[in-house]
Parts: structure tokens; C-alpha cells; sequence
């Protein structure tokens, strides 16, 4: 995953927040984009249409936090671009194990509006981490990713809170159907984080958690696509599709999700569908 140089994003000194969409888990497809029957591609439509009518006026950014495709096809993210083309956004974005890096970079590097994946706000730092491991869909943080993160934890501004972006969750959320795809060597992760990161932003669950662990709060946001129901340790899915929305204050922040029932679709479990 290619390391862009920093941005620093001055903001408005009225302004008391920074702004942030998460978009994930979109599963979309090139051609017959159909999970359980529900239509990821036209749900994801439907969840940009509502964020541009309702949450963009005031946003900052978005995070587009992995597993954007299902099938690693060019046209399942030419789709992202094409919809999110005219909001004027820097858009920062990291793979998920569904996802071809390559694949991306060549799509994204067509716009000017996806940005490189490591910045700081007059609030916080950020810094975006890649999870995924090829040939596995559980989470891993590979031993260069490693020391990139520990060389960021070095430079980082320690006036100000820092959060970690990343696609797979580093503790278990409660539910056994995604838990058992949690990041593989999360101990060692999470002794690195201790008492230098105050937040980490994840995807790939599926749904909208807070949890608190070792004084470091992990936030997930419901997926564009299906949610699996909280608590499942089978494919039990919830038809809704939704986004996170984070106010990042001083030495806080305020998160919120959006979620609504998708009545256009009938649940069905079919043959080859969605792996974790």
C-alpha cells in the first residue's frame, strides 16, 4: 500500500469538530451484484444518495475503511469514484481482505479526491493501516506495517488524541460469526497501541459497535451493504445498510451511526455467497 506524503488539514479556527464519514463494507461487483439477494451495488447508491442530502454540508472527510469490492473487479471501484466524483471531499481509504490494493490504487489515482492515507487535523492524528493478509481473510498486521506504525507513534503530535484506521477489528465485538475473523496477532497490536492511541476505527463487522479495551475505545460502522446480527454465530444477516458519522473534537470525539431497514430486498441465503 503505497505511503503518501502527510497533509495537514487547517480548519476553520470557528469551527470546533472535524467531520468524518465512514463508508464500508460495500461488497460491490461488476456485473450481478447479489449477496443473499440483496443488491449491494444499488444499496450503496442508496446510502451515498442520503449522505450527500443529509450529512455532507458540514463534513470534513471520508474514510472508505475496506472490503469496498466483492469481486476485485476495476469496475466495482470505478463505481465508488463515479459516485463520489462531485462531493468535493479529500476521501482517504485502506483494502480490506476482499479487496486488490493494486487494483484500487490504479482506480483511485484517477481522482483528485482520494488522498493519501496518513494526515493530522488541528485535533487529532491519524494514522491508516493495512490488515490484510492475501490468502486468509482474517486480519494481520504484517511486520512492515508493524514498523511503519511504530515510526508514526514516534512523530505524532502527543498534544493531541490519536486514532488508528483499519479494516479488521483488533478484540473480539461479541459476535462469534465475525469474531472468529478478528485480527490474528492482535495482542502484540494492541501492546503496541498502549497509552499512545486513543481510538481505533475499524470495518469488516458488519454493524455499529463501541467497545473499550486497555483504555482505547474501537469504533465499527454498519456496513453499505447487510448487517450480521449482533450476537450470530451463523449466518443470520440483518437487511439494513448504513454509515458512521465521527465529530473529532479536542480531546474528544462524538460518533454517531446511521442505520435504516432496506425494504427493496428479500433476504434469501443462496449457494457462494459472502465469505468473511
Amino acid at each position: 500500500m503505497a505511503i503518501a506524503t502527510e497533509s495537514i488539514n487547517m480548519l476553520n479556527q470557528t469551527k470546533q469538530y472535524y467531520k468524518v464519514i465512514q463508508i464500508t463494507d460495500c461488497h460491490l461487483f461488476k456485473t450481478n451484484p447479489f449477496l443473499f439477494s440483496v443488491n449491494c451495488n444499488e444499496n450503496f447508491i442508496s446510502v451515498i444518495n442520503k449522505i450527500k442530502n443529509n450529512d455532507l454540508k458540514d463534513a470534513d472527510a471520508i474514510f472508505l475503511t475496506g472490503d469496498l469490492s466483492q469481486d476485485e473487479s476495476k469496475e466495482s471501484y470505478e463505481l465508488i469514484v463515479k459516485q463520489l466524483a462531485n462531493i468535493n471531499l479529500p476521501i482517504y481509504w485502506i483494502p480490506g481482505n476482499h479487496d486488490d490494493i493494486d487494483v484500487m490504487e490504479s482506480v483511485f489515482d484517477t481522482s483528485p479526491f482520494f488522498k493519501g492515507s496518513h494526515f493530522k487535523t488541528l485535533q487529532w492524528n491519524f494514522i491508516f493501516l493495512n490488515t490484510k493478509k492475501i490468502g486468509t481473510d482474517k486480519g494481520y498486521i504484517s511486520e512492515n506495517e508493524l514498523t511503519f506504525l511504530q515510526s508514526r507513534l514516534d512523530q505524532i503530535d502527543n498534544n493531541k488524541p490519536t486514532a488508528i484506521i483499519m479494516h479488521h477489528h483488533p478484540v473480539p465485538v461479541g459476535t462469534p460469526l465475525i469474531d472468529e475473523y478478528v485480527l490474528v496477532n492482535n495482542s502484540l497490536f494492541m501492546m503496541e497501541i498502549k497509552g499512545k492511541v486513543d481510538l481505533v476505527i475499524c470495518g469488516h463487522v458488519h454493524g455499529d459497535y463501541s467497545i473499550k479495551c486497555e483504555n482505547i475505545t474501537i469504533e465499527t460502522a454498519p456496513a453499505t451493504c447487510l448487517q450480521w446480527t449482533k450476537g450470530t454465530n451463523k449466518l443470520n444477516i440483518e437487511n439494513k445498510i448504513g454509515y458512521k458519522i465521527y465529530y473529532f473534537k479536542e480531546k474528544s470525539y462524538v460518533a454517531k451511526s446511521v442505520l435504516w431497514s432496506d425494504k427493496k430486498n428479500k433476504l434469501f441465503p443462496e449457494k457462494n455467497e459472502l465469505s468473511l
